[in-house]
């Protein structure tokens, strides 16, 4: 049975701590891949600094297109409307047969997960990773024997990096012209700059 690991995420823009966590979280759990799964344009756009789903997705393209092991879906792209991690899970899985997944998340996402939609499907169709970017170990482990006891939940708890690399920084510097190299991967760079993204913020 194939086992993939799905790291969502708005990736506005992707930068080098996604792929930094994405690889370890591969290795560490021993994933056939990671597969990343940017959002959909949200429904009401206005007063949003998110930029177009498609040139999100592009970027994410472009950032894991050296590695064999990342790939990258449009499920979430394509759908109209709020997306719901129950609807995503069912369509991979109809999509992906003898298959594992294994939905990566931080712990804010992990303790925020009781008012998602239909969370005891959700935990029924996948496992759960918890990355850790040096947080207090004791928190963490409460909140997931939480999750387990409620739910039967199959959680698991990797280390990462914890690498202070921000969208939101990486968007400020881009408006102000100063230089982001080093936290994209160059191709990343490139199309933010050829596309003028972010520019307006």
């Amino acid at each position: 049975m194939k086992k993939i690991g799905i790291m969502g995420g708005t990736f506005n823009p992707i930068h080098i701590g996604h792929l930094i966590a994405a690889q370890e979280v591969l290795e560490k759990m021993n994933f056939d891949k990671i597969l990343f799964m940017p959002v959909g344009d949200p429904p009401h756009k206005t007063g949003s600094d998110v930029i177009s789903a498609e040139h999100r997705f592009e970027m994410v393209k472009l950032a894991i297109e050296n590695n064999e092991k990342f790939e990258v879906s449009d499920i979430e792209v394509k759908r109209r409307g709020k997306t719901y991690t129950y609807d995503t899970l069912l369509e991979l899985g109809n999509l992906n047969t003898n298959t594992s997944f294994y939905f990566i998340v931080g712990y804010d996402t992990l303790r925020d997960m009781d008012s998602w939609k239909r969370i005891d499907d959700v935990f029924k169709l996948s496992s759960f990773v918890v990355v850790n970017r040096g947080n207090d170990y004791t928190d963490m482990k409460k909140e997931i024997d939480k999750k387990v006891k409620k739910y039967s939940a199959n959680i698991y708890l990797v280390d990462i990096p914890d690498i202070e690399i921000s969208s939101t920084e990486i968007r400020k510097k881009v408006s102000e012209n100063k230089s982001i190299r080093y936290m994209v991967p160059d191709k990343v760079l490139e199309y933010i700059l050829n596309k003028g993204l972010y520019r307006g913020e």
